[in-house]
């Protein structure tokens, strides 16, 4: 009896990676800030891949395959580590296929879950990343990649079946948030990246700065309370000049968590948010 062959595309790729600890990305107790985790994990996610899937997209070609981040965790430790100092990446990630409610393929999609210590083996941060494989078309038919290109040499498809979080995950839209502002803001040029719309870590920046200043004012204390943890849903693509607001449901005490949308300003009352960013929040124990 002949031996089966192991489907290429389930191959699991695991990195090891130094990363200089730089003082920008570090708070006042010299922890890893929230939004900067991607910072230090970034390679470790997208290098790999970046040489495996050579070729398949080229940012001056509108018709080429792109695998644009859909959800991200991330999370830091509140560890103090020293300015300068050399801190260890390690992560593993793979391709899998997200399936619709028929059992067929709606997505391909790469995962890659990833955790920085410091060179004596205390985590300071980890995060989880999914991507999922798209072409730029207006048709969401067309934009839809279920399989692999022929040309990586992978096969058409990996054989793991990956649950890819959506906004439903982290909003419960049926009841009216708790804080929505009337005030429209405009993302801008700063703030986008070479995928030609605004960069992931750009949306949970803005929703802390607006999280901080409700918690403010209904009375919490912001010296003593910081963003532990996030989980990001990005739907719908925003671009620089677009406007948009934000709304805020309260999503349990213990610990504080929040769950925030953006809207693009414009849209149809009952549309779902672009994106949904949902933050927890502790104490620090000094």
């Amino acid at each position: 009896m002949s031996k089966s062959l192991p489907n290429p595309a389930d191959r699991l790729v695991r990195t090891r990676v130094r990363e200089s600890v730089g003082f920008q990305s570090l708070t006042e107790n010299r922890s890893i800030r929230l939004a900067s985790v991607s910072e230090y994990t970034g390679r470790s996610h997208f290098e790999p891949w970046r040489r495996i899937l050579a070729g398949t997209h080229d940012f001056a070609n509108m018709a080429g395959i792109f695998t644009p981040l859909v959800y991200v965790e991330v999370e830091t430790t509140d560890a103090a580590c020293e300015p300068g100092a050399r801190v260890e990446v390690r992560g593993e990630s793979y391709l899998g296929q997200s399936l619709d409610d028929s059992g067929a393929v709606r997505h391909l999609v790469r995962e890659g879950r990833h955790t920085v210590r410091d060179l004596g083996g205390s985590t300071l941060a980890r995060a989880r990343m999914m991507n999922v494989f798209t072409r730029y078309d207006p048709d969401p038919r067309r934009r839809r990649v279920t399989e692999l290109p022929p040309e990586l040499g992978l096969g058409p498809s990996p054989s793991r079946t990956l649950e890819v979080p959506g906004i439903e995950n982290l909003l419960d839209l049926s009841r009216r948030p708790d804080f929505a502002e009337s005030q429209v803001h405009v993302w801008h040029y700063g703030q986008t990246d070479p995928n030609r719309h605004v960069t992931g870590m750009a949306y949970l920046r803005m929703m802390e700065e607006y999280v901080a200043d409700l918690l403010h004012d209904s009375g919490h204390d912001l010296k003593r309370l910081f963003a532990c943890r996030a989980r990001i849903v990005y739907r719908k693509p925003c671009f620089r000049g677009e406007a948009y607001q934000r709304a805020v449901w309260f999503r349990s005490e213990a610990p504080l968590v929040l769950g925030g949308a953006f809207f693009k300003a414009g849209d149809s009352a009952g549309n779902l948010p672009a994106a949904a960013v949902e933050i927890t929040l502790l104490q620090h124990g000094e």
